[in-house]
């Protein structure tokens, strides 16, 4: 086959479920994304029977989302229902309401997939969720993002084996390391249909076309040598920000500016999205430029909704003031205000969230960039007024709606240095991915 994988040995989805159940602990519950589709019902089929030869120390669950984008997905989700009755599985069927976006569907549908899933499993009293990914998806994915020139160790790396969704949901995906083919073929020897996506076959979608060449550059030992690298990466960039980072005000933070490796330029970029509030770090070619133009002392960038200044040997990167959001919360209300804080209202009346007005700079911070940096936190987050009623938590925006495993050492590094709660570790000694657990 293409891209290496006659050197590389996959596992069989029997082999697969039970060393990913072998890594967890008695007791767990497991819910199973059950799209209908031959490698969700695989995955199932091939975990039921792992877990039956473990005398039933790990539970399972499944949950079938219909999008309702097809005619008969009710009914494939209904036939789904039924497969689980017969093997004694909890199963529920969540559906996707209200009106569905003329564009970006695809990217729309995967939200509301994953946020469904999410209520289905808290329903449950579900310890994680899996997802049939496979090594068909981890080569394409790769090969995809290869031909969009995304070629750095971030990217090849590929899909994750694991990660947290919402800061609180494992995600995990035990069959990175099973072909679809033999998905198939275990599915046809034990006579169990399943249902097969028309869009799948179709070439307008990018996905599609890459399968369909069955082209790729690279194999899954070039893809796990790039998921090495990146998690190595991250665990660098850590390092650098335990050593050379800190927060002198919420939100603002000075960070050394002689280093300028691969660790130093990741610890930099996390850090311009942080503290913009953005979900996507700054690109390779962005970064370059910010790079270049602060070679010289006293130069001031604005990138990704922040202000990048450099004085001496130091870099100050900090929110910019522009379009700071003004937001009322209701009694018990939890928000994400500007993506940078999650706020609660513990109060019993209705608040209003505004930028600050306090403007007295503390010492050890040149007064512009401490006055800029004051004027852009919530009225709640100001130093030396924090209310008992209103909870203020700082919020790592590129890790709060889904952390990869790959970049735990990194988010732990961040919790710290913003004196926050470290994220929940990811369940199960078996899943093959770095800890968070600080």
């Amino acid at each position: 086959m293409p891209g290496g994988l006659i050197e590389f040995t996959a596992f069989s989805p029997s082999e697969a479920a039970t060393r990913y159940l072998a890594g967890l602990p008695d007791g767990a519950t497991v819910a199973v994304a059950l799209s209908g589709g031959g490698d969700s019902v695989g995955l199932l089929s091939a975990l039921y029977e792992a877990a039956c030869a473990r005398n039933g120390r790990v539970r399972l669950a499944a949950l079938t989302v219909d999008h309702g984008l097809r005619s008969g997905s009710a009914d494939e989700a209904a036939a789904m229902a039924e497969l689980c009755h017969g093997l004694s599985i909890p199963h529920l069927v969540l559906s996707w309401q209200g009106d569905k976006p003329k564009t970006g569907l695809s990217e729309a549908a995967r939200e509301a997939r994953y946020r469904l899933l999410a209520e289905g499993v808290a329903r449950l009293h579900a310890d994680c969720l899996v997802t049939a990914h496979t090594l068909d998806d981890q080569l394409e994915t790769v090969e995809m993002r290869r031909r969009r020139s995304d070629r750095s160790p971030r990217g090849l790396a590929g899909i994750a084996p694991a990660a947290l969704f919402f800061g609180w949901l494992p995600v995990h995906r035990p069959f990175l390391r099973v072909l679809r083919a033999d998905i198939r073929n275990h599915l046809s020897e034990r006579r169990i249909r399943w249902f097969d996506d028309p869009s799948n076959d179709d070439p307008r979608y990018e996905r599609v076309r890459v399968r369909q060449a069955k082209e790729f550059a690279l194999g899954p030992d070039a893809i796990a040598a790039a998921a090495e690298r990146r998690g190595a990466l991250a665990t660098a960039a850590a390092a650098y920000l335990e050593a050379h980072a800190r927060m002198p005000l919420p939100l603002l933070f000075e960070l050394d500016a002689r280093q300028e490796d691969e660790a130093a330029n990741l610890a930099l970029a996390t850090l311009i999205a942080v503290a913009g509030g953005q979900p996507h770090l700054p690109g390779q070619e962005q970064l370059e430029r910010l790079r270049s133009a602060l070679k010289s002392p006293g130069a001031v960038v604005s990138l990704g909704r922040t202000v990048v200044e450099r004085r001496k040997d130091k870099l100050y990167i900090g929110r910019d003031r522009r379009n700071l959001p003004v937001l009322e919360i209701a009694p018990g209300e939890s928000i994400a205000w500007d993506g940078r804080f999650r706020i609660v209202n513990e109060t019993q009346a209705v608040i209003t969230i505004a930028p600050s007005v306090h403007q007295e700079p503390p010492e050890g911070v040149p007064s512009r960039i401490a006055r800029r940096a004051l004027a852009t936190l919530p009225i709640c987050a100001e130093p030396g007024h924090a209310r008992d009623d209103v909870t203020v938590l700082p919020l790592l925006a590129p890790f709060e709606t889904v952390l990869l495993s790959f970049d735990g050492a990194l988010a732990d590094a961040l919790c710290r240095l913003l004196g926050r709660p470290l994220f929940p570790c990811f369940l199960g000694r078996g899943v093959e991915t770095q800890s968070i657990c600080g």
